[in-house]
């Protein structure tokens, strides 16, 4: 049984932290590589190290493992439970949506990358590969002229990564249980039945420089299980390194498959390597198998997949315009001895933007100048082949196959450049059709959305046939009319009055889809950058690092606001700013998504750039 995407009703996918400018940081400290042991079979350092055998299960457990994803934010009843980069673990409650309230708060040492909500414990991914630190920074935006309050941020107090444990059985006193550290630098995980399984680096380079190449430590992969079937019980099962890496993960009931670049010095290229890990044990043991390395590269997850016993695999090989998207299957009837089972070439010469793996068929995207969707026949795993093809403007970087139609999240570049959701008929693969498309900000705009690399920023909501979709762009008009622009020498670049920044508007578009397309309704504005969407009750909510907001879409064409609620506190917010990612003359802006000052934001966000960085390492 195949990984499927956890979306409805469950979790939005991971944060990626904005890297802004960053002209009042006043420190930065990277952590050093993970130096945790593993203590008698373990790999961390649990409150209380169980010594119990790894617990077991029967048949009918193993065929009900489910296969969750972990986020940034998870809807659990009358609760979300939100991962904030600057204040830890929040949970809000929403048992009346129209009033959100902050219930409490959870201070976390380290970046949060991801978590689960199992129960009355919440299981949060932890990396110490950052920390900064500001004090008394000058506040632009204060009309005293004064210091904002002193905040610090301490570095994390662990290395690598770490599993923190947390009981959220009372929402306004979130408390740490106990923490498993991991050796290691964590990129992804996955919970199976009652197992979590993280994969990562032991020692990625970029955290230190070394004088002699000689002196750095190898860098593998490693796979970690930990056991939570029972929450007073949390069980380190087993970790496990391999050569490679450990950055992509697609996981299925009884196997992961953890993949990254390699290069290749035979085939001259770079080379996909695929680590094969059984996970068949319920109780969390697991099993190196075969690797095998597929030519060419892949951006995310979703280029593999495994179906009815073979790998399917997608990739692009770079080179000089004669670049090829190939398309490789592997038989894994034996998972020590993977051997190949057929290929075939899509097309040369494009880069290769989205695949989606749906049963028996498969979808690609490539894009040079136009967008090419691809309908792949897999039906033998042995032959298989392109059915059909259908080029239409800009490109697409995420497929949701609907049956017979696939909602697309991309970028419209025929005015602009700009999200948009394409609507595609795929009933005949050999004549794909494209149903109608909706694109997201004013034309000329260059607008973006995190939906386009982070598939879970946006939501589709079956039951109400609706897609809610954030997106970002600049209100350049200043009067009526464009932003002047001061002469070079003139000194007016310094005159607030002369040229405020330009508005940035973060806003939420709501879009019907149904059988014969897109139908584009009304949008919202929401006070930062928004990185998750979803729905409780009859309401729509939006999240970004500065609030939740909860909306009223009974008038889809005019959605109104129901109820919100800050993260920060009237002291905090204007350390806070969630701008466009633009520099103005460096003026107070009231109007910067969020509405707070530039350069407190330096001093918060450009230690978090390394977290963009990596967070950008794991996704791509």
């Amino acid at each position: 049984m195949s990984e499927k995407s956890v979306r409805s009703g469950r979790s939005f996918g991971k944060s990626s932290a904005l890297s802004m400018l960053g002209l009042a940081l006043l420190g930065l400290a990277l952590a050093g590589c993970g130096t945790s042991q593993d203590a008698g079979g373990q790999f961390g350092n649990p409150a209380a190290a169980p010594t119990e055998a790894t617990p077991t299960a029967d048949a009918a457990t193993q065929l009900a493992r489910d296969i969750e994803e972990a986020d940034i934010v998870k809807v659990v009843g009358d609760r979300i439970y939100v991962l904030n980069p600057y204040k830890g673990l929040i949970v809000v409650g929403v048992a009346d949506p129209d009033n959100p309230k902050v219930l409490g708060s959870l201070d976390l040492r380290g970046r949060g990358i991801e978590m689960y909500v199992v129960g009355q414990r919440a299981y949060v991914l932890l990396s110490a590969d950052f920390g900064v630190a500001f004090d008394d920074l000058p506040s632009s935006n204060s009309s005293s002229g004064g210091a904002m309050p002193n905040r610090s941020i301490p570095p994390p107090e662990f290395t690598g990564s770490q599993l923190a444990i947390i009981d959220v059985s009372v929402a306004s006193t979130p408390t740490k249980l106990g923490t498993i550290n991991l050796v290691g630098y964590a990129n992804a995980s996955r919970r199976v039945g009652d197992v979590i399984y993280v994969i990562g680096d032991t020692n990625p380079g970029y955290l230190h420089f070394y004088t002699n190449p000689a002196d750095e430590p190898v860098n593998e992969g490693f796979v970690a299980s930990i056991n939570v079937a029972d929450p007073a019980n949390i069980v380190p099962v087993e970790r496990k390194t391999f050569s490679g890496h450990g950055l992509l993960l697609h996981a299925s009931t009884d196997a992961l498959f953890a993949a990254a670049q390699d290069w290749n010095d035979s085939q001259s290229e770079i080379v996909t390597h695929i680590q094969y890990v059984d996970i068949s044990d319920v109780g969390g043991a697991i099993t190196l198998r075969d690797t095998v390395d597929v030519p060419g590269s892949i951006r995310n997850r979703f280029y593999m997949d495994d179906f009815n016993g073979v790998l399917r695999v997608a990739t692009e090989s770079n080179g000089f315009g004669f670049g090829k998207v190939r398309l490789f299957t592997y038989d894994l009837a034996t998972p020590d001895n993977i051997t190949p089972l057929g290929q075939t070439e899509i097309i040369q010469g494009e880069t290769l933007q989205a695949v989606r793996f749906d049963g028996p068929r498969g979808y690609a995207v490539t894009f040079l100048q136009v967008d090419p969707l691809f309908v792949l026949d897999l039906s033998d795993p042995a032959h298989p082949a392109v059915a059909g093809h259908l080029e239409v403007p800009g490109f697409s970087t995420h497929i949701e196959p609907r049956g017979e139609r696939l909602i697309a999240v991309g970028v419209d570049n025929t005015n602009g450049q700009r999200p948009a959701l394409s609507y595609y008929n795929v009933s005949d693969p050999a004549h794909p059709s494209e149903f109608s498309r909706v694109v997201l900000g004013p034309p000329g705009s260059y607008s973006d959305s995190q939906a386009t690399y982070d598939e879970k920023a946006f939501k589709i909501i079956d039951d109400l046939k609706l897609i809610a979709i954030p997106f970002r762009h600049q209100d350049m008009t200043y009067g009526g009319g464009p932003v002047p622009v001061p002469a070079a020498g003139s000194g007016a670049e310094t005159d607030a009055a002369f040229a405020p920044a330009p508005r940035c508007m973060n806003a939420v578009q709501l879009v019907d889809f149904g059988d014969s397309g897109l139908t584009k309704r009304g949008a919202f504005e929401h006070r930062g950058y928004v990185q998750r969407v979803g729905v409780i009750a009859n309401r729509v909510f939006a999240i970004s690092n500065a609030a939740i907001q909860t909306v009223n879409i009974e008038d889809r064409d005019q959605p109104t606001t129901a109820g919100d609620a800050a993260f920060f506190s009237s002291d905090e917010m204007p350390l806070y700013l969630d701008d466009c990612g633009y520099w103005y003359y460096g003026f107070p802006q009231n109007d910067n998504c969020g509405g707070i000052a530039i350069i407190p934001l330096g001093a918060l966000m450009l230690g978090l750039g390394v977290v963009r960085w990596r967070t950008g390492r794991r996704r791509a």
